[in-house]
């Protein structure tokens, strides 16, 4: 079973609404998704450039898993936090089509995506609508690839025409934050709860951050990019600390849980180099969740969080069982998440070589079991000069080597075959042509 995410259930109550004899009312959701930025890059994750005061307060507040994982590029990201699967179920495992794989062109010349709002949005679930049903407003700000918001199910959205981001959506945080602040009191006027998805286009390139934002980083002894995109990150910063202002404003923190993860990588020394990487800088990221009142805040180093946990963690809080064909975990049931030893990731090439046939892009499989990470190399090689990927199989130490210097494969060969059968038992891959 596939399950689309837009509606990730960001539910707003008004205050007041509900006497105490009343049932407490539902809990909105909100879902901040950061865009190509590093694991690193968060005074929270230990950096000392970075300026991200917002999110750490946030995240001090929460459930903080310093050790996700996401897949190396946005659409295949978006996809699982809108199905809860890995790409190579949902489908959508690049950005873009291959010229081979094109069924027509658009007029003006450029690509035909419905071949992939087909695909994206043909789902047996689409988690916008099963969330409406129990009554949730749902509000896309941001990027949303391929489809518009009314396709997958919100039941409002910013991206109302075809796209390759998520056209109108990408104003949100560069713009203005005001379509979120109105949807919150709409939902709160007709007293109904909401879910909000939160992905602007920050820190993504265009690299062009306010003067004043910008103007500390020159003095740091930066390059040029690098001073760019730490403002980037500031700025995304400051819109994520204008949203949490606003929940206060209006009395919403305490029943509003707020979701944090990066949709993909993105190294501040070689540029966009971790985009489309099967190693650390592409794939890694924080993931909170903080409920104030509800869930405990801790720091956990150790368990490992997957960007499929999404869809049944946001299901389960606005009260809906998620179906067993989900293979992600709720982020707050402790014994399920600290029992688990390994998760998943797949990278293939940025266009994708044919729709329902995942294996003829498979770049890398990854396959991280406890501190140990074995890259296996597709029958794919990337198909954009801007990424890296192994030639041959590779195994890493992650806490004695965090930055994979070392590769450990010929001197750990029952290591490679024992986390090789993990893999083939999550996705048995046909021979290679």
């Amino acid at each position: 079973m596939k399950i689309l995410l837009p509606a990730l259930c960001a539910i707003l109550f008004s205050p007041g609404s509900a006497s105490a004899a009343d049932p407490a009312p539902p809990p909105n959701v909100i879902l901040i998704v950061s865009d190509d930025q590093g694991y690193t890059d968060f005074g929270f994750m230990g950096s000392k450039v970075a300026k991200t005061p917002n999110l750490d307060r946030m995240a001090a507040e929460s459930l903080l898993f310093t050790r996700g994982y996401v897949m190396p590029v946005c659409s295949p990201t978006l996809g699982c936090l809108f199905t809860g699967q890995l790409p190579h179920v949902h489908g959508i495992t690049g950005n873009d089509l291959s010229e081979a794989s094109i069924e027509k062109q658009h007029a003006s010349g450029k690509m035909d995506r419905s071949p992939l709002t087909r695909q994206f949005t043909g789902n047996e679930v689409l988690f916008p609508k099963e969330l409406a049903k129990d009554g949730y407003l749902s509000f896309q700000t941001g990027k949303l690839w391929n489809a518009t918001a009314a396709e997958v199910g919100f039941t409002e959205g910013m991206t109302d025409r075809e796209g390759r981001h998520g056209g109108d959506g990408l104003s949100i945080g560069r713009k203005t934050m005001k379509p979120i602040f109105d949807f919150i009191d709409e939902a709160g006027a007709k007293k109904k709860p909401f879910f909000v998805w939160y992905a602007p286009l920050l820190p993504h390139e265009p690299h062009n951050p306010p003067a004043e934002i910008l103007a500390p980083y020159k003095t740091m002894g930066l390059s040029g990019k690098s001073a760019k995109y730490h403002a980037m990150v500031e700025w995304f910063d400051r819109t994520c600390g204008e949203l949490d202002d606003f929940l206060k404003q209006r009395n919403l923190t305490d029943n509003t849980v707020v979701i944090f993860l990066v949709d993909n990588g993105w190294d501040a020394e070689q540029g966009n180099r971790g985009k489309l990487s099967p190693y650390e800088m592409g794939i890694r990221t924080p993931v909170f969740i903080r409920w104030p009142g509800k869930v405990k805040p801790l720091r956990d180093e150790t368990t490992l969080a997957s960007v499929i946990d999404i869809v049944p963690t946001v299901l389960k809080i606005c009260g809906q069982k998620p179906p067993a064909s989900l293979p992600g975990l709720d982020l707050l049931d402790r014994d399920a998440m600290t029992a688990r030893k390994t998760v998943f990731v797949e990278a293939f090439t940025h266009d994708i070589a044919q729709l329902g046939a995942p294996e003829k892009s498979l770049v890398t499989q990854v396959v991280i079991n406890g501190l140990d990470k074995l890259l296996i190399p597709g029958p794919r090689r990337p198909d954009k000069d801007f990424t890296s990927a192994p030639e041959e199989i590779a195994l890493y130490d992650l806490k004695s080597d965090p930055m994979e210097k070392h590769n450990l494969a010929d001197e750990r060969p029952e290591t490679v075959a024992r986390l090789k059968a993990l893999q083939a038992a999550e996705w048995k891959l046909p021979d290679a042509e």
